[in-house]
């Protein structure tokens, strides 16, 4: 999908979303088009890879994905474990099948994605709503990723300014 695609697919239910939450808009589509390539590798109507765990009660879908982790014991996160190798910067790589949320639709993915960010680890980004570098970064230091702080709201900046062009 293109960038344009992308903005015409997703942005009137983001933009609904972000409504009523106080999200900034250009964030949650920049960190959705990032979280499945434009649109490519979305999982259903999860468009930011949001994970079922042991509380999680709704469908789901189990796909094989690579996670970057601090060591070589978090296989219990896992269905199956196919593969981990130590990275040259000491964290661990993972390729592993994993269970993700399976929604109905993108404003169910949407409400739930709020429910994450409001989370109190990522209180701090929330003062910078108008800021969609600074947001990324606070959501990314509070450990929403596994990417390096910088690199992750340098890439959410990047792709929200692709998503103004179009």
């Amino acid at each position: 999908m293109t960038p344009k695609e992308f903005k015409r697919t997703y942005w009137a239910d983001i933009a609904a979303a972000c409504g009523d939450s106080g999200l900034n808009p250009l964030f949650v589509a920049a960190q959705a088009a990032l979280e499945t390539g434009w649109g490519k590798a979305a999982i259903g109507n999860n468009l930011f890879g949001i994970t079922a765990g042991k509380g999680w009660a709704g469908p789901v879908q189990v796909r094989t994905t690579t996670e970057y982790l601090p060591d070589g014991k978090q296989g219990g996160k896992f269905r199956r474990v196919h593969s981990i190798t130590r990275c040259p910067d000491g964290r661990y790589k993972y390729v592993a099948d994993r269970a993700f949320r399976d929604y109905a639709s993108v404003r169910e993915c949407l409400a739930d994605h709020f429910a994450v960010l409001s989370l109190p680890r990522y209180r701090a980004a929330w003062e910078w709503t108008d800021d969609v570098y600074r947001f990324a970064l606070e959501v990314a230091r509070a450990g929403y990723c596994t990417a390096d702080p910088e690199v992750y709201a340098q890439s959410i900046l990047s792709i929200s300014k692709t998503l103004q062009k179009c």
